[in-house]
C-alpha cells in the first residue's frame, strides 16, 4: 500500500471502531486498534468484535481484572491477527492463568503477557511464562519503585525473543539496564517508558551495541529538525529507529509524509504528540517490513507483534493516568 493508503485504511478503521462498540473508546486506544489491523491490511469488524466480547464475558469470572481500556485493546489485536474464535478466547484466559500461576500480579496488564503466549508453542508456554517471571524480577530488582504490572508484557517479549534465549534471566536483566543508564546519559529522561525503550533495544540486539547509541544521538537531532521531540511516549519508537538505523538508510522523506497525512486525514488535531508517535509508528512498520524477508536480519511479523503488545500495554498505561489526574481535577 502507498503511505496515502495506509493511513486511509487506518482513518477508515477508527471510523468503523467509533461508529459501534467503541464509541467510547479513547481516542488514543482507538487509533492503536486500528493500526493493527491496517498492519494486517484488514477491516475493523463491530460484529465479529461484539461477539468476541460476549464470549468472553462468558468465559471470565464475576469479579476480574480485565477493564477498560485494557479489553479493546487486547480484542481488537486479537481480532486483527485473524484470532476469531472461542478456543481463543479460552487459549487467552488459559495463558492468563499460566501466568498467573507463576507469579505474575493480578492486572489487566497481564492479559497483554497472555496475548503474547498465544505466539508460543505450547510446549513451550511453561518455560516462557517462568523465564519470563524471573526476568520481571530482575528489572524490578533495578527499579523497585517503577516497574509495574504492565512491564509483564516487557519481560514475556524478552522470554521469548530468540536473540536472548542463550541468556539467563539475570543477564537479559543486566543488559536492559545497561541500556537503561545509556540512554538515560544520552539526554532520555529516567521513567517507565525509558525501561520500556531499554527492553526493546535488548530485545532487537541480544547485546549492548555502542553502535546503536551513536545513531540514537542521530536520530534525536534528526527528529528534533523535524519538529519532533523526544518526548517519554516517544522513547521506544527513537530506539527502534536507531536500530534500523544501524541496518539502512531510514527514510526521513516517508516520516514527514506520514505526519503531513496524519494531520490532514484523521481526527488528531488536537493530538500532535499522539500524531508524532503513531506517524513513527507508521514509519517503523514499513521499515521493518521491508527487512522482514532477510530472515539474517531476525525482523518478524512476532518480533512486530511483541512491539504493538508492548506498545498497546504502554498506552493504557497512559490512558489510566491521563483519566485519573481528569477525574482529580473534576
Amino acid at each position: 500500500m502507498t503511505k496515502e493508503q495506509v493511513v486511509e485504511l487506518i482513518q477508515i478503521n477508527y471510523q468503523l471502531i467509533k461508529e459501534g462498540k467503541g464509541k467510547w473508546f479513547d481516542k488514543r486506544a482507538a487509533y492503536i486498534i486500528a493500526r493493527s489491523f491496517v498492519i494486517k491490511d484488514r477491516r475493523f469488524s463491530d460484529h465479529e468484535y461484539r461477539r468476541m466480547e460476549e464470549v468472553l464475558k462468558k468465559e471470565l469470572a464475576m469479579f476480574n481484572a480485565l477493564g477498560q481500556p485494557v479489553r479493546g485493546l487486547l480484542l481488537g489485536m486479537m481480532l486483527a491477527n485473524g484470532k476469531t474464535k472461542e478456543l481463543d478466547i479460552h487459549t487467552l484466559l488459559t495463558d492468563y492463568q499460566r501466568s498467573r500461576d507463576v507469579g505474575f500480579q493480578l492486572s489487566s496488564y497481564s492479559y497483554f503477557s497472555a496475548y503474547l503466549l498465544q505466539f508460543t508453542e505450547t510446549a513451550e508456554k511453561e518455560f516462557i511464562v517462568r523465564k519470563g517471571q524471573q526476568i520481571f524480577q530482575e528489572l524490578k530488582s533495578h527499579h523497585y519503585f517503577l516497574t509495574g504490572a504492565e512491564d509483564g508484557t516487557i519481560a514475556i517479549a524478552l522470554a521469548q525473543q530468540g536473540k536472548l534465549e542463550s541468556l539467563t534471566a539475570e543477564q537479559i536483566g543486566h543488559l536492559v539496564e545497561a541500556y537503561y543508564q545509556a540512554l538515560n546519559e544520552q539526554g532520555l529522561h529516567k521513567s517507565n517508558q525509558l525501561q520500556f525503550a531499554a527492553a526493546t533495544a535488548a530485545m532487537l540486539t541480544g547485546t549492548f551495541s555502542y553502535e546503536l547509541m551513536e545513531e540514537l544521538q542521530k536520530m534525536v537531532t534528526e527528529l528534533k529538525q523535524m519538529g519532533i521531540k523526544p518526548k517519554p511516549e516517544l522513547y521506544n519508537s527513537i530506539v527502534t529507529l536507531a536500530f534500523l538505523a544501524t541496518i539502512k538508510k531510514v527514510d526521513f522523506q516517508a516520516l514527514g509524509d506520514y505526519l503531513e497525512l496524519l494531520e490532514e486525514k484523521t481526527s488528531l488535531c488536537w493530538y500532535k504528540d499522539f500524531r508524532h508517535s503513531l506517524a513513527l509508528g507508521l514509519l517503523i512498520q514499513a521499515e521493518m517490513t521491508d527487512l522482514s524477508n532477510d530472515t539474517n536480519l531476525n525482523i518478524t511479523a512476532l518480533t512486530l507483534t511483541m512491539m504493538m503488545a508492548q506498545e498497546a500495554s504502554a498506552a493504557a498505561a497512559a490512558i489510566a493516568v491521563s483519566a485519573a489526574a481528569a477525574n482529580s481535577s473534576s
